[in-house]
């Protein structure tokens, strides 16, 4: 009997595709342990786009002949999600379909996925690294998002939210002393009547009656409902506290620098902002980047790559992917210090766009990625030919 997959993905490019999976996810890991990987990120990279090329028409018309350096390599806008199907294979075989955000003025887009092997293990490997690093004892872990609405995830946050929970915590929200197998039931607390206070409340006592950590994931514009709702009320202390906010508050009602809302978070928590941490991600790309926390005690793990301590705003890509500043209008990389829009090459899209540039303005400076915000919100200059090229086919 034939493969129903066979019938859809030529087995070939399957077999590639799978390879080329495996072999991301060992270089990660690794590096992460302190190993010497078998390959480079570069190496990697090339064999990736060589594949891209072949499985998207879109792709080889931009790519004459199979790449040699990263150089060569055409950087991809992140809309042409939004206007076509950016994937090495059919949608049959899509298991997930991340949508992007969209504003008023934008269609959202999909970044499909045919498997999230690789996508769940290089955002385990960061965020042990990053946010759950040194924490001492297994984390309660509660999100400041909605639950996914069916069982196809179609949001690439929620779907890392509940990765964490399942996998770094894995316990239900019981004060049980043996706790029950885990249920996502209590843990997102944004719903249709806005934030579940008294469900965050239950969460930091059972943190209080464990004796562990409180880790909250959210969106900055979560944070300013939580806020709101709280009023002038502090939560309790948890034993330790640590706090993710990520996104920023274009096309919303109402917006708070950045600074302000980081302490105003840390007070309801009774906490300090240093436990607030930065995360920075994109539906369109499948790795994330963190700021590192200021560390917290004595045997607080050390990482050959990810710093032990950072500043607020500097934030800090993994080995497996690369963060350029480039011109708009040339997309040459700009010097250390230089404002330009964000490049990204990220090992971890393989079966989408390897190079994605984005309007989001950034700085590279000594050890990390400082963010500057969203460029005018219009295609960057330069872009025209690879709109073109792209779309030549009608997908890609």
């Amino acid at each position: 009997m034939t493969d129903p997959i066979a019938r859809v993905m030529r087995p070939r490019a399957l077999e590639q595709s799978e390879s080329l999976h495996a072999r991301v996810r060992s270089f990660a890991s690794s590096v992460v342990e302190g190993a010497t990987p078998s390959e480079s990120f570069e190496e990697l990279a090339l064999a990736i786009a060589a594949f891209q090329r072949q499985e998207c028409p879109g792709l080889e018309r931009l790519i004459p002949a199979p790449p040699s350096s990263l150089e060569e390599l055409p950087l991809v806008p992140a809309e042409v999600f939004r206007l076509t199907r950016v994937a090495t294979y059919p949608a049959e075989l899509d298991v997930a379909r991340f949508q992007t955000s969209g504003t008023t003025q934008r269609e959202t887009g999909v970044h499909p996925a045919r498997t999230l092997s690789t996508y769940d293990h290089l955002a385990l490997l960061l965020a042990r690294s990053a946010l759950f690093r040194g924490l001492g004892a297994r984390p309660i872990i509660v999100a400041l998002a909605e639950p996914k609405p069916g069982p196809r995830p179609t949001s690439s946050l929620t779907y890392m939210m509940e990765l964490f929970m399942r996998e770094i915590d894995g316990r239900s929200l019981s004060t049980d002393p043996v706790p029950a197998e885990l249920d996502y039931a209590g843990r997102f607390l944004i719903g249709p009547r806005g934030v579940d206070i008294e469900g965050l409340r239950r969460a930091v006592r059972l943190a209080r009656h464990r004796q562990e950590p409180l880790v909250v994931l959210g969106t900055s514009f979560a944070y300013v409902a939580l806020l709101e709702a709280l009023g002038d009320e502090r939560l309790p202390p948890a034993p330790l506290v640590r706090l993710m906010i990520t996104g920023g508050f274009k096309g919303r009602a109402r917006e708070v620098p950045e600074q302000e809302i980081r302490a105003q978070i840390a007070r309801a928590f009774s906490a300090e902002p240093e436990q607030v941490l930065g995360e920075y991600g994109m539906t369109e790309l499948t790795s994330q980047l963190y700021e590192a926390w200021a560390t917290e005690g004595k045997d607080e793990p050390k990482s050959a790559w990810f710093p032990a301590r950072g500043r607020a705003s500097l934030y800090h890509a993994p080995p497996w992917l690369r963060v350029l500043a480039v011109d708009p209008v040339t997309h040459a990389r700009v010097p250390r210090g230089t404002e330009g829009l964000a490049a990204f090459i990220d090992l971890g899209n393989i079966d989408s766009c390897l190079t994605l540039l984005t309007e989001d303005r950034i700085v590279e400076l000594e050890g990390g990625i400082q963010l500057l915000g969203r460029a005018p919100a219009a295609p960057p200059r330069g872009c025209s030919l690879t709109y073109e090229s792209l779309l030549g086919g009608g997908k890609l």
